[in-house]
């Protein structure tokens, strides 16, 4: 395969795929029943077919309602590990709904996706670790009155960038 002429598009539908499937494989592993695991699958097959349709947000919805059932520890590996899976198949599927199944990619063009895929997983799993250390207990003062600040400060700097935008 020649890379200088880029990839061809159905390797990006390929790859949403191949999250669809390590998807199924963990839900499973999380102990999904099979009649799930098998919409997944279903929704999946149709995100690879129309990146376009609803059919990614639904892999989305009913990987996360299968864990809200089925997960017992929402820090556990399998866990975590469907976080950037999740989010690869709605990257992939999003550039694959823009992108003729003919045509060939190159991945110069995918770097811009490829910076904030890695930014975004890297705010995630900071959050998770932030998340993972608040106490299972009675919240401190202290910590409420930190995180009551945050909210404010986040507060104040949606409403200056809302401010700021052109007209």
């Amino acid at each position: 395969m020649n890379l200088t002429a880029g990839i061809p598009a159905w390797v990006l539908r390929g790859v949403v795929g191949c999250a669809v499937v390590l998807i199924m494989v963990l839900l499973a592993g999380q102990g999904v029943s099979w009649l799930p695991v098998g919409l997944v699958g279903l929704f999946g097959v149709l995100t690879v077919l129309a990146p376009a349709s609803p059919a990614p947000s639904f892999v989305i919805i009913a990987t996360a309602v299968c864990l809200a059932v089925a997960s017992e520890d929402p820090f556990g590996i399998g866990v975590l590990l469907l976080l950037p899976l999740v989010h690869l198949v709605h990257i992939g599927s999003a550039v694959t709904a823009v992108i003729p199944g003919t045509a060939r990619v190159h991945l110069a063009a995918l770097r811009p996706a490829a910076v904030r895929f890695v930014l975004v997983q890297v705010l995630v799993f900071a959050l998770a670790g932030v998340a993972a250390l608040v106490p299972k207990t009675v919240t401190p003062a202290g910590l409420e009155i930190a995180a009551l600040i945050g909210v404010a400060a986040l507060a104040l700097l949606a409403a200056r960038l809302i401010m700021k935008r052109p007209q």
